[in-house]
């Protein structure tokens, strides 16, 4: 990234109203892990880490995320976690959304959510295609990261 761009996202990510920081870093699964993972940042306050997990599992992307908390200014009363599956190709073959699954808002609580890992509907899992999760965190209502998994291909 030129240091151009990294000022253009830099200054959309601090400058505007409701800072969310965004991350799509390019990682892939640990060894022994069947998961491909995000790796663990910082929220846009510091207050969190957080990863973004995806895996496929009998035929179906299966995706989660962690939180970490890292101060006592965020907690499960202001902090709301979603989960989300979209398929980047679902658009280019007739598809009507990319979003296939979502686990909808929940209350942030330290570990790794949802449990068990939200599932994509079997209808909705294609092969060859490129599958990502996001986690997003949002603390008082305000959006502080959300956190892209690496690409998962369905075999």
């Amino acid at each position: 990234m030129s240091i151009g761009s990294l000022s253009r996202v830099l200054f959309c990510v601090f400058v505007g109203a409701a800072p969310l920081l965004m991350v799509a870093p390019a990682a892939s699964a640990a060894p022994d892990s069947p998961y491909s993972c995000s790796g663990v940042y910082l929220t846009s306050d510091g207050s969190a880490e957080v990863e973004s997990c995806i895996y496929a599992e009998n035929g179906v992307p299966r995706a989660f995320g962690g939180i970490t908390f890292k101060n006592d200014s965020i907690n499960s009363k202001n902090c709301t976690m979603v989960v989300t599956v979209v398929d980047k190709d679902a658009l280019a073959n007739g598809g009507t959304t990319e979003h296939v699954a979502t686990s909808g808002p929940f209350p942030c609580t330290n570990g790794r959510y949802p449990s068990p890992p939200l599932t994509v509907d079997q209808a909705l899992a294609k092969p060859g295609h490129r599958y990502v999760s996001f986690t997003e965190i949002t603390k008082d209502g305000n959006g502080l990261i959300r956190m892209y998994s690496p690409e998962l291909i369905l075999p």
